[in-house]
């Protein structure tokens, strides 16, 4: 455990009181893998542990949980019934670890150590580790009902420890699944999120699809399912949006979203030709305004959703990186991206051809155009082109003194011209230079 974890601890049994590490830190110390967060539970009440350590914050005061350096230190406690599906409506305050261990939600979360370093396992958690398998502390149709997000987080930790769930557990998920329609929005982003950043994403989100959990987090994106795709792909729209979101190298949580959802209005978009087959013309469109029906129902940033929409609305451009592609036509595509660096869409059209495309379709050929794209695209960088309107060499006050007229469509227009002639020759990107074409007429 962390030193500073350690030096809590002490204190608190060094003050007379139980203190233990518990959930994920002994989980994952038992992994032989670090904690990104330590927990301590203590039958210290919440104003001993302020007295003991008076720089920490109340993080849940109804249930005595502070935060002491990043320690997060909490009182012994059980849960009264969960009215909202969230909260318990009241707590209890316990004697012993093993009262406190029992209200947890699984065997593999429901484990403590001592200063000794000796393991209370009460729920046979230590032997589900070693088989990979997720159970609920006691019975599963109460653990779900107290709080139905355990049903996400089923799937999540199943594919952290790369196992399974245990068949009654996951009954009682398929027979309660439409309880999650009473969560917090924001909550399910938030498991969402961490299910996007795991290392094996796609076996947690083919969980959320087998145990009928996907229409309550993506319900445009469940849509999907068994949707055939044409020749190109093996795979239908649903398996292939997950398989490259799996393939994004990058943990960023924008891109894992964009690679998830970049083909979401294919099964809106789906028409026959006279041969039979099938073609999703305009679906990147079409999917922008999915995107942000998909993420605002999630309570997503503004920015987020704008990052994911242009990934969705370009995601097909790669068709115009060719190697007779000129300089101007790739600064044209990286002056339209506002929210999505350009290198993060080269990163999510990689994705989406490992996202398993069908063969003889030459995967390897498509990479290589990738690489030479990439570096046409690190030439145009090092130039320091204008890029946006606002990397002109003039401003609409310049326009205004330049031809004497006031603030008004026509000199919006003027810097728009200005803009597309530099985008096509950069050379002319000088102040002197674009103001003598201004004034010959040339901009109007």
């Amino acid at each position: 455990m962390k030193n500073n974890s350690e030096k809590i601890l002490f204190k608190l049994i060094d003050s007379g009181f139980e203190a233990y590490y518990v959930g994920g830190c002994v989980r994952d110390k038992l992994r032989g893998v670090k904690s990104v967060d330590v927990d301590i539970a203590t039958n210290a009440k919440l104003k001993k542990i302020k007295e003991l350590f008076p720089k920490a914050r109340i993080v849940g005061e109804a249930f005595s949980v502070a935060l002491v350096d990043n320690v997060e230190v909490a009182t012994f406690r059980q849960d009264g019934p969960y009215s909202d599906f969230r909260h318990p409506d009241y707590v209890k305050f316990v004697s012993s670890i093993e009262e406190d261990l029992s209200r947890r939600d699984f065997t593999v979360n429901a484990m403590a150590e001592d200063w000794e370093g000796k393991i209370i396992d009460l729920f046979g958690g230590q032997e589900d580790l070693k088989n990979k398998t997720i159970k609920f502390v006691g019975e599963p149709e109460q653990r779900i009902t107290e709080d139905p997000i355990r049903a996400l987080r089923a799937c999540r930790f199943a594919a952290l420890i790369g196992g399974k769930i245990e068949p009654a557990s996951k009954k009682a998920i398929l027979d309660l699944h439409n309880l999650l329609e009473n969560v917090a929005k924001e909550r399910i982003q938030l498991e969402l999120n961490k299910i996007l950043l795991l290392e094996d994403r796609e076996k947690a989100l083919f969980m959320l699809e087998e145990l009928k959990l996907l229409h309550n987090v993506l319900p445009e994106l469940s849509k999907s399912i068994n949707e055939p795709q044409n020749y190109y792909h093996s795979e239908d729209c649903w398996v292939h949006a997950v398989k490259s979101t799996q393939a994004v190298k990058k943990k960023n949580l924008k891109l894992l979203l964009a690679a998830l959802l970049h083909d979401v209005a294919k099964p809106i978009s789906r028409t026959k030709d006279e041969n039979g087959v099938d073609h999703f013309y305009g679906h990147e469109v079409m999917g922008e305004e999915l995107v942000e029906k998909e993420l605002r129902y999630l309570k997503y940033s503004k920015e987020t959703i704008e990052y994911v929409k242009e990934a969705t609305r370009f995601h097909m451009s790669r068709l115009m990186f060719v190697k007779e592609m000129r300089d101007s036509t790739v600064r044209r595509l990286m002056s339209k991206l506002k929210y999505l660096p350009v290198r993060d869409l080269l990163r999510i059209q990689i994705a989406d051809m490992r996202g398993n495309l069908r063969e003889p379709y030459s995967l390897s050929e498509q990479l290589e155009l990738m690489k030479y794209a990439l570096g046409r695209i690190r030439e145009i960088e090092a130039k320091d082109y204008a890029l946006k309107i606002t990397d002109l060499a003039i401003n609409g006050k310049d326009i205004m003194e330049e031809l004497g007229i006031p603030a008004g469509r026509e000199v919006g227009k003027i810097l728009k011209n200005c803009f597309e002639k530099v985008l096509q020759n950069p050379e002319l990107n000088e102040r002197e230079t674009l103001l003598e074409l201004i004034k010959n007429g040339v901009m109007e």
